[in-house]
């Protein structure tokens, strides 16, 4: 059963991580699972709209004309969830009644959440709330929300008052970086249209100037009127018997529709004549199709098998079809990060699409290419005179890293990129995306790197930068951005010279040549990839073995994250980590001097915090590669049990979807050992012993794979593809299996 269930969890911590684990989303809209009848009178509930943002200014004791200027923080929009319940003219909610009885539930084959609740009256009255909430996966700009209302002991009257408001403003109660409240009001309603059908809101952002038309439909009549802060509709009631209300709310920003008010009345009107169950047909007919060709299963451990299929669910969601989007740091389920977009896309997100959904992980990628010549303003801006360099954080394509340390000098982001680009590329052989877009792309960012990089004793350096890992900041030869790099060039000179003739076009129009190539692979060539003969490990940078190490046993419990509690330069000087930096690479690249990559692991596991959602899901995958099986288990249970149990505890601010693709790459990198090399795909299987079995399913060159594992891997094909099982490529017919277990201890000790 694709399920999750939560009981009675009414403590107001639990409620708010609760609204982020029961955030319906589809890549365009988000909802969080507020309370349709609200907490109380200051309720802060949460729509989200993917790309639609505000400006607010930056503010620098000492400026520079290279530093961004203004910030952009996702806005929330129109609040169209409130149906409000009054008995005697007290709201039905928890300031004035209390919750007995609370029943979550996420249904993930059908697509919508339900909530049971039971609230007890001062005056002794049990009011039952039903309620079912769906956001469509194909209808992409609507919500509905159906709520159901009974009594076993109350057969009065009640008022309903169904609104479409601008949001209340929302309390900071704690100091925190990764989520920044606004302290002013971000839209304003221009225009209101309502009639005795529907009502719609026309709004606009403060700053930006965004135009967004909000419109709601009921399927019952509603006697609406005007506030201050939008429309309501009223109707009374009497509860004699149990009272049904489906609402319908419609979103659609300017930006993404020039018809914007037209196509939200079209949609108004269409949803109303279809009706609820419609939507809900639709809903499970789409997410049979999904589970059909990409479902996990788990068999030995429920917890981590719910965790791993609601994970893989919402990462699904966050799913966009236009190239004007890609997915925030928590998808649409919260403002934590401001609603930007990060290297989080690349190097978690983009592998799952690629593997299951194709034209999302390009939509993705496109995202990126179509705001090319905003990159190029931000490599200008940090010195560059030629190439791109990709936004460290954005919304709108401009580099809005206020704190370059820890931002905008992460250059890796431009291997990153390229990266999932060569490994989309490999896993589709899209050759016409490469040819009209991919090689640009390559280029374009391998350009930056090379133009800000020089030659020092026969070595290419590329200084004063900072790596993944934020603790340790503008260093010099920073391990993961000059191996990237390097492996970025390489592709990049191996494809030009093999596709040459194709590339004619594109090579006229980037004046590119032989020799700008040659140059590119030369530096690739003697990159400086920093190493310790003593240690026998991957230096991080020219400089972390140099630094003071820091005991976490002597640091307060609650001083971690270190970032939140710290003065930056006291963490710099340390050899500490926040994440996988090295050893991100090392599995990227599918590092083969086990004994290396084995030592190195052991180096830094001591050092790294792991204050980072990003991180235990590489040192799963490693852990894994290395033969620390029982290791990368353990770092697997925890990465399931971050957002279902907030263990960052900043899951009240939205769930970690890059960590969602972490998951699925644990499963898939780690448990499965799986590689996409050139021309074919590798498995490297290891099961830990928590487990009893693992069935995966993947597509690869239009062939479905399935494979079970457990004591043996086994393979059913439903068209003949070569496949790799360690070193040795198998043609598989049918059905192939064999024991593993052997293979896989021989393979480590060499």
């Amino acid at each position: 059963m694709k399920k999750l269930i939560r009981f009675n969890r009414i403590d107001t911590p639990e409620l708010l991580v609760d609204e982020s684990i029961f955030a319906l989303q589809n890549g365009l809209i988000g909802v969080r699972g507020n309370f349709s009848e609200g907490y109380n009178e200051s309720d802060y509930k949460q729509t989200l709209i993917n790309g639609f943002y505000n400006f607010y200014d930056y503010k620098y004791e000492e400026n520079s004309p290279a530093f961004p200027q203004v910030g952009q923080r996702i806005v929330n929009v129109i609040d169209g969830q409130s149906i409000e319940i009054y008995l005697e003219n007290k709201a039905i909610n928890l300031e004035n009644c209390k919750l007995t009885k609370l029943e979550r539930e996420y249904d993930l084959s059908k697509g919508y959440t339900t909530r049971k609740a039971e609230y007890l009256t001062k005056q002794g009255y049990l009011i039952h709330i039903y309620e079912e909430k769906l956001v469509s996966f194909i209808q992409k700009e609507l919500l509905i929300i159906k709520l159901k209302i009974s009594s076993p002991n109350y057969k009065g009257k009640l008022k309903i008052v169904s609104s479409l408001q601008l949001p209340n403003k929302a309390l900071a109660k704690e100091f925190d970086s990764r989520i920044n409240i606004p302290s002013s009001d971000q839209l304003t309603i221009q225009e209101k249209y309502f009639n005795k059908d529907l009502v719609v809101l026309l709004t606009e952002t403060t700053s930006s100037k965004l135009v967004l038309s909000a419109g709601m439909i009921h399927n019952i009549p509603m006697d609406y009127s005007t506030s201050s802060k939008g429309i309501n509709g009223t109707l009374e009631i009497s509860l004699e018997n149990d009272f049904e209300i489906n609402k319908f709310v419609v979103y659609t920003p300017q930006s993404l529709y020039p018809r914007y008010l037209e196509d939200n009345l079209r949609i108004l009107d269409e949803a109303i004549n279809k009706g609820f169950e419609h939507y809900k047909l639709e809903q499970l007919n789409y997410l049979n199709d999904f589970w059909k060709h990409q479902n996990i299963e788990i068999i030995g451990n429920k917890m981590l098998h719910e965790s791993i299929i609601y994970n893989i669910y919402q990462l699904n969601s966050c799913a966009v079809d236009n190239t004007e989007l890609s997915i925030p740091a928590k998808g649409l389920t919260g403002e934590g990060y401001e609603g930007h977009y990060f290297w989080d896309t690349e190097i978690y997100m983009i592998p799952f699409f690629a593997i299951t959904k194709p034209e999302t992980a390009k939509t993705l990628l496109l995202n990126r290419y179509h705001h090319f010549d905003k990159a190029r303003k931000v490599a200008k801006d940090q010195g560059a005179t030629k190439g791109v360099k990709i936004p460290w954080r954005t919304i709108n394509g401009s580099e809005l890293s206020p704190y370059y340390p820890a931002g905008s000098a992460q250059y890796h982001i431009n291997s990153d990129v390229a990266y999932s680009v060569i490994k989309y590329f490999q896993f589709t052989k899209d050759f016409d995306f490469m040819i009209d877009y991919g090689f640009e792309m390559l280029l374009e960012t391998a350009r930056f790197l090379y133009d800000v990089g020089n030659y020092h004793a026969g070595k290419f350096h590329i200084n004063n930068v900072t790596g993944p890992d934020e603790y340790t900041a503008i260093v010099n030869d920073n391990y993961y951005t000059n191996s990237m790099a390097k492996y970025h060039f390489e592709v990049l000179g191996d494809f030009y010279y093999k596709y040459k003739k194709k590339l004619n076009l594109a090579i006229t129009l980037l004046m590119v040549d032989d020799q700008e190539i040659e140059e590119l692979i030369k530096a690739a060539r003697l990159m400086e990839l920093p190493f310790s003969k003593e240690l026998n490990v991957i230096l991080q940078d020219d400089s972390f073995i140099q630094k003071k190490a820091l005991d976490f046993n002597k640091l307060p419990i609650d001083t971690f994250p270190l970032i939140l509690h710290y003065h930056p330069l006291f963490i710099y000087k340390h050899q500490v980590l926040k994440q996988a930096d090295a050893l991100l690479s090392m599995f990227l690249l599918d590092y083969d001097d086990l004994e290396v990559f084995n030592q190195s692991f052991d180096y830094y596991l001591p050092k790294t915090t792991h204050d980072s959602s990003l991180s235990k899901c590489i040192h799963a995958i490693v852990a894994f590669r290395l033969g620390k099986v029982d290791l990368g288990y353990e770092y697997l249970e925890d990465i399931a049990k971050i957002d279902m149990e907030n263990t960052h505890h900043n899951t009240n601010h939205g769930i970690h979807i890059a960590n969602s693709g972490g998951i699925y790459l644990t499963i898939l990198y780690g448990i499965l050992g799986f590689r996409i090399k050139d021309e074919n795909i590798v498995f490297r299987p290891v099961l830990p012993k928590e487990i009893e079995s693992l069935k995966f399913k993947l597509f690869y060159k239009n062939t479905e794979i399935n494979i079970y594992l457990n004591s043996e891997i086994e393979f059913r094909v439903d068209k003949p593809i070569e496949l790799g099982i360690y070193s040795k490529n198998i043609l598989i017919e049918d059905t192939y299996s064999c024991d593993y277990r052997k293979n896989y201890k021989t393979k480590l000790k060499k």
